[in-house]
């Protein structure tokens, strides 16, 4: 009996459809033209409502204001500042003497070149430099009226002894060394005993036996042999 209920419902799907197509006559084939003309006129009355001239921006935008020109700049303003800062504090850092405030900065840069030397001709040659400026500090102690003043040129008189002494201990002997190299020691021995000698007027007797004992440590690399 399932193939005879299939067919009936075939034949009614076919009915059915059938009459539909009947009115088709009956209701043509679209919308009637008073229809479409009175559709026509009301979409064109709302696109003519709604049209904005041209040139005539759809909403109002805010306008954005030009950066002023300090302000392009002030980057990198600060950061020339930040230079100029960087380099004024080192050379005010450089010209410190011992008992400024800046002044183991000053020693805290200079022994981090010296750990970072790994040659030992280069070592030396940092190390004499740092006598010389112990040897300049010194100069400026004793113009300097600070209360403890030979207090730091204890310290100071030491410093530079040992550093001297490091240095020089690492100069080839004189049948190993170049000329070059034997004229840059006699040239720090030299200017080493003009700055200290001077000194010794100024000084009191126990830094001035310190730097008597110096004296004699370095004339021997001025003229002769080492």
């Amino acid at each position: 009996m399932g193939w005879w209920r299939r067919w009936r419902a075939g034949r009614f799907s076919a009915d059915v459809v059938s009459r539909l197509g009947g009115f088709g006559h009956l209701l043509g084939s679209g919308p009637r033209a008073e229809f479409r003309a009175r559709l026509r006129d009301e979409l064109l009355r709302t696109h003519q409502s709604e049209r904005v001239p041209a040139g005539q921006p759809p909403h109002d935008r805010p306008s954005i204001p030009a950066v002023p020109g300090w302000m392009r700049m002030r980057p990198w303003a600060g950061l020339s500042a930040m230079i100029v800062a960087t380099v004024v504090t080192a050379m005010v850092t450089y010209s410190t003497v011992p008992g400024d405030l800046l002044y183991p900065l000053k020693r805290a840069a200079e022994s981090t070149l010296l750990t970072l030397t790994t040659s030992d001709a280069e070592l030396a040659d940092r190390q004499m430099t740092a006598a010389k400026a112990r040897a300049g500090e010194a100069a400026a102690l004793l113009q300097a009226a600070t209360p403890n003043r030979q207090e730091l040129l204890k310290e100071t008189l030491q410093d530079m002894d040992t550093t001297t002494r490091a240095a020089l201990k690492r100069v080839k002997p004189r049948a190993k060394a170049d000329a070059r190299a034997q004229a840059k020691v006699r040239t720090f021995a030299r200017e080493q005993r003009n700055r200290v000698e001077v000194m010794l007027p100024k000084l009191d007797e126990e830094n001035r036996e310190r730097a008597s004992e110096y004296l004699v440590f370095i004339d021997g690399y001025t003229v002769g042999g080492y």
